[in-house]
């Protein structure tokens, strides 16, 4: 594993340092938008949230940095 591919941090878990941020999936409405518009009814579904953390070599994942930073304190 090359430099560019480990993280600075090391999982809390299994120790390797394979951690990413994971971006919320993106939900479309695409069948309801047209009918929505129209009776004025808000189709953007998509909240403005932070990435979660998972840890590539073991698979944890942690919804936000506060809690990976919890765990990481012990």
């Amino acid at each position: 594993m090359s430099s560019a591919e480990r993280s600075v941090d090391a999982c809390p878990r299994c120790g390797e340092h394979r951690l990413a941020l994971v971006d919320a999936p993106e939900v479309e409405l695409t069948s309801y938008q047209v009918a929505n518009e129209t009776l004025g009814i808000p189709t953007d579904v998509r909240t403005e949230t932070l990435p979660g953390i998972e840890c590539l070599a073991c698979g944890t994942e942690w919804p936000d940095l506060a809690t990976f930073r919890a765990e990481q304190a012990g």
